[in-house]
């Protein structure tokens, strides 16, 4: 069933990828790190196939950069609903007095 705030474009299963694919880059605990590069990689070629075939069809008026602002912010409210406020701020590393 698609995400009603959607407008049906994007499906409630691709919400929950795109969610968990932002997480796992924008997330990351190394963000050079191969798996953070291919999340990276497979939202935004998700994301372009989306706008290329169904946004961009209906909504002459959102570029592309405004639907992955939109898209982004879904998945961050998404994430934080779940758990603590995302991103998860990092606590200061102790530095030892030498």
């Amino acid at each position: 069933m698609p995400d009603a705030s959607s407008g049906g474009i994007v499906s409630e299963q691709e919400l929950a990828l795109l969610k968990d694919l932002f997480l796992r880059f924008e997330g990351a605990g190394d963000p050079f790190s191969v798996d953070c590069r291919d999340a990276k990689w497979q939202f935004y070629a998700i994301l372009r196939d989306i706008y290329v075939n169904r946004v961009r069809p209906k909504f002459t008026d959102i570029d592309f950069s405004i639907f992955c602002s939109m898209t982004r912010r879904r998945c961050r409210d998404r994430l934080s609903r779940e758990g603590a406020p995302f991103p998860c701020p990092q606590p200061p590393t102790p530095v030892s007095p030498n």
